[in-house]
């Protein structure tokens, strides 16, 4: 988790926001400028949020042998089962903030995805000879945005169809 939130997400905020500005002072050559800046802001705040949430998930990731570090042994002997408690409580918070954060990312990536294939529309009433590699250029980016979304949404699908043939009495 921590390269997606202290490495990856950082660096593609960074491109998102540098090419809002590209974007932004050079809209005139651009297709839909309106559109790429929103999806490129969108993407840029998802990935910021990203390791946001990954600062936080972070604080509840200890092992037992850090809790054993901190505390005298009398003090492990003493409350060693509430300091288990307190640690799996703990590792509760950071799988929930764990799961945030790469929501965050993955919407991060399908709205980066989404802005580039924007980008390669070629401008209207293009007479270049690129104008059909653009588009598929174009339609690729969209494809990436797509298998994305469904390659992040794909383990949280299955587990709610797994559930509901459970309580459904399907098993």
């Amino acid at each position: 988790m921590d390269a997606v939130t202290n490495v990856a997400a950082p660096l593609l905020a960074g491109f998102a926001i540098a090419t809002i500005g590209v974007v932004g002072a050079d809209g005139g050559h651009f297709r839909w400028p309106g559109p790429v800046l929103l999806c490129l802001t969108l993407s840029a705040l998802l990935f910021v949020t990203c390791v946001q949430f990954g600062f936080h998930a972070r604080r509840h990731l200890y092992s037992f042998a850090d809790i054993s570090a901190w505390w005298s042994d009398e003090e492990m002997r003493d409350h060693r089962d509430l300091l288990r408690e307190e640690q799996n409580a703990d590792f509760q918070l950071w799988n929930r903030w764990r799961g945030r954060a790469y929501t965050a990312y993955s919407g991060g990536m399908v709205m980066l995805w989404l802005g580039v294939a924007l980008v390669l529309v070629p401008p209207a009433r293009s007479t270049s000879p690129d104008t059909e590699f653009r588009w598929a250029a174009a339609a690729v980016a969209v494809g990436a945005a797509v298998v994305e979304a469904v390659w992040s949404m794909y383990p949280q699908v299955r587990l709610w169809f797994q559930r509901r043939r459970v309580l459904r009495g399907n098993a």
